[in-house]
């Protein structure tokens, strides 16, 4: 019998752990990828010498898949501080993890910004989530405000510290994400922490590509249409494939997909996101920086030298700001500037602006999951298959694990 004839369609990271574990295999495939380069949303540039992310991006290093398919010490992973610097009416406010920060932690005892009991269910919902290794899809389904509000956390907590923190995870700060993603997440940032990689967050996806097989992926090749058995490349280029994995985003699946199968997505979430330079000096540590007041425009800032110099030229400073949505204004600079001048002092206003990304496809808007629900089928008809974040969950661990379960899913067929 002659080997099947594969196409996977996308070479973001989902569409990479595919074809990482068909290649495993043994099986030989193509990726067709429209962009000039691997990763799809996970994508850095290279500005005046700095290291450029689009949009901010961490790896938490507990992911389950993520262990079990990246190697770590390759990514030249950089930890950020296990805690956040909360910015309110004027002050700066450290939370620090007490297990990793024990002193920082004793000395923001007496600081009043989250009440005392507060800080206490801090450590129980540690407690509650220290066993979750996966979303708990068995849990109620609820959002995670409600869940927060049922576990007792008060609105000074819920406002000051979760609504920006898990709103810049969520990109909203309405905090209708599902509650088990949430514990997912807590029990992730718990067990161990968030990272940078020293050279940009596409390390990520050109690990996974440097071990594809020579002649495998081709860049700079949108598909057209598809239909069983063959992939119209725009180039009016004909693939024949009798196995046709989708490794896009929800809404590109959705116009490719014949008779445009399943329900039309509901619009993405998106961010902005504003670099900034300096080679003034500026304190603090690789820490996150969380605007306490949901005052924005910028939800979170993050001095990213401070944990990867390599991300700049030496001398110089590379400094994040995050914005949930996609304003339009254009004042957004100086007025993003002025808000890091009430954080950081009036050095801010000096900085120089490198570039902003505007990411309106930045996270798929994912489903509302009921009881018992489980991840969308990797199969969406005979010799048609499907893998991203969208159909695991919102997550670098979601997109790994889908890839590998779409590639299950194509040996399982061939069996």
């Amino acid at each position: 019998m002659s080997q099947p004839s594969i196409a996977i369609i996308g070479a973001g990271l989902a569409g990479l752990a595919c074809a990482r574990h068909l290649a495993r295999a043994g099986l030989a495939f193509r990726i067709f990828e429209a962009g000039d380069a691997v990763g799809g949303r996970v994508r850095s540039d290279r500005v005046e010498g700095f290291t450029l992310d689009r949009g901010f991006q961490v790896l938490l290093t507990a992911y389950p898949e993520a262990k079990q398919v990246l190697d770590f010490e390759g990514l030249n992973l950089r930890p950020l501080y296990r805690g956040a610097d909360v910015f309110f009416q004027g002050t700066r406010h450290r939370l620090a993890d007490p297990f990793h920060h024990p002193i920082d932690a004793l000395k923001s005892l007496p600081d009043g910004l989250i009440p005392w009991m507060d800080k206490w269910r801090t450590l129980v919902l540690r407690k509650e989530t220290s066993g979750i290794r996966e979303v708990a899809r068995r849990l109620p389904e609820m959002e995670t405000e409600d869940y927060l509000k049922d576990f007792g956390f008060s609105d000074e907590a819920i406002d000051r510290f979760f609504r920006p923190f898990f709103g810049g995870v969520f990109l909203e700060k309405d905090l209708r994400t599902s509650a088990r993603m949430f514990l997912f997440l807590y029990s992730m940032f718990q067990k161990g922490g968030a990272s940078i990689p020293a050279h940009g967050i596409q390390a990520i996806p050109e690990q996974l590509a440097i071990a594809l097989p020579p002649d495998s992926l081709r860049l700079n090749c949108p598909v057209a249409a598809i239909e069983p058995g063959r992939v119209s490349l725009e180039s009016g280029e004909i693939v024949e494939a009798s196995h046709i994995i989708l490794a896009v985003s929800e809404e590109a699946a959705f116009h490719l997909l014949p008779d445009s199968v399943g329900e039309k997505p509901k619009p993405p979430r998106s961010t902005t996101c504003l670099y900034f330079t300096t080679s003034d000096p500026l304190p603090g540590r690789s820490i996150l920086s969380l605007d306490g007041e949901n005052r924005g425009p910028v939800n979170n800032a993050c001095v990213l030298t401070h944990a990867a110099p390599e991300r700049a030229p030496q001398g110089q400073h590379l400094i994040s700001t995050s914005i949930i949505g996609a304003p339009s204004s254009a004042e957004l600079e100086e007025v993003v500037r002025e808000q890091m001048a009430r954080w950081f002092g009036p050095v801010a206003r000096r900085w120089r602006h490198l570039r902003t990304y505007q990411i309106r496809h930045a996270q798929p808007e994912g489903r509302q999951l009921r009881p018992g629900d489980e991840p969308q089928p990797a199969v969406i008809a005979p010799g048609l298959f499907r893998c991203g974040d969208y159909v695991e969950d919102v997550s670098i661990n979601g997109a790994l694990m889908s890839g590998r379960r779409a590639a299950d899913a194509v040996i399982g067929s061939l069996a």
